[in-house]
């Protein structure tokens, strides 16, 4: 299975071993790959019933562990400390997913206005912790945010 450049950024910064949540999984090809090479524990969040089904066939198909659920974002997620992924969406959709109290780790890719997703990271207390601009066929700005003064 090969990634496209976008996914294997957001691939690169994760270590080895790492707990993942990832919200608006689709394919769940991001999850898969970080199971399979880096032993992480993921859970492929989908609002849709189709692509939920996807991710789970195409864990079989990949002899992947992961668990995929048709969910809203992170609503009724028991958080403890997984690195939470939010890529291929809007800003205004990342913002309505994490405006809440949470204190883990972020990787977030928007498709718009990473200046008003910088500005709510740093209201929530967030830092970035790095960032990574992509070309794959357009540009993508990959942030891992980590909020301030956490032990991670």
């Amino acid at each position: 299975m090969k990634l496209s450049k976008r996914l294997m950024a957001i691939c690169d910064l994760i270590k080895p071993n790492s707990k993942i949540i990832d919200v608006g999984s689709d394919h769940a090809f991001l999850d898969i790959y970080l199971n399979k090479y880096k032993n992480c524990q993921c859970l492929a969040i989908d609002k849709s019933k189709h692509c939920t089904k996807t991710a789970i066939n195409n864990a079989i198909k990949y002899q992947a562990d992961i668990k995929a659920i048709t969910n809203d974002g992170l609503k009724n997620i028991n958080l403890k400390d997984e690195i939470i992924v939010i890529s291929g969406m809007g800003t205004r959709n990342i913002i309505k997913i994490l405006n809440f109290d949470i204190k883990n780790d972020l990787i977030l890719s928007s498709h718009t206005n990473i200046d008003d997703l910088k500005t709510f990271l740093k209201d929530k207390n967030y830092s970035i912790y790095k960032e990574v601009i992509i070309e794959d066929g357009k540009t993508y700005d990959i942030i891992y945010a980590k909020q301030k003064g956490g032990a991670k």
